[in-house]
């Protein structure tokens, strides 16, 4: 099984990429819905945090206050470092976890892993996905899809992109980069243009 992985920062497009390759029969693991599962009421990474950063990020459902924590976390790097040094360890374990499943079940020839700190995590080309696709868009269009998206300030998102890993640093690390800001059409172009090398490269792992 091929697995490649899809990144890129907030608001760059990888719901683009991720439902394309759903749509062409890749079996998607999206670490934002692991981080979920992994986030729950009452789940040990959940009281973990919470004891980490403190009760007022606590729901009284006894959940996470997911908007509080991360208007903390992105006015500050090092809160930032300290979060992901707690949550990156568990969901990568339970994404290799996903991904070992799928294997076995033999369903599918082509995985994708989507996470937007893919790269941040060490989940680079041959350390722990066999490719990278970077999705990309200019700066001020991210911050407008995420305005309306998630209701956030344009300041608001702002603050996260600065805390992510630089598109050029990204760029060094992926095997192919998707700028989002073109017309739908050509994004979709390309998209099927990695699909067509992946099932190439599919083909040759299993032969």
């Amino acid at each position: 099984m091929l697995v490649l992985g899809i990144t890129g920062g907030i608001g760059s497009g990888k719901g683009v990429a991720t439902e394309f390759f759903r749509s062409r029969g890749a079996a998607i693991v999206d670490a934002d819905e692991v981080a979920g599962e992994l986030t729950k009421p009452g789940a040990a990474l959940t009281a973990r945090i919470i004891s980490e950063f403190g009760c007022e990020f606590a729901l009284d459902s006894g959940g996470l206050d997911r908007r509080r924590l991360a208007a903390r976390v992105f006015r500050d790097a090092r809160a930032t470092g300290r979060l992901n040094k707690i949550t990156h360890p568990p969901i990568m374990s339970a994404v290799a976890a996903k991904l070992a499943e799928l294997q076995t079940e033999g369903r599918t020839s082509i995985a994708c892993v989507v996470a937007p700190l893919l790269l941040e995590a060490g989940w680079a080309r041959g350390r722990g996905v066999d490719r990278v696709l970077l999705m990309v868009a200019d700066d001020e269009e991210r911050v407008r899809r995420v305005v309306a998206r998630d209701g956030l300030s344009a300041a608001e998102v702002r603050l996260r992109m600065a805390q992510q890993m630089p598109a050029e640093k990204q760029r060094r690390q992926a095997d192919w980069v998707v700028d989002t800001t073109a017309d739908r059409a050509e994004v979709l172009r390309q998209l099927a243009s990695v699909w067509e090398e992946l099932n190439r490269l599919s083909a040759r792992l299993i032969g």
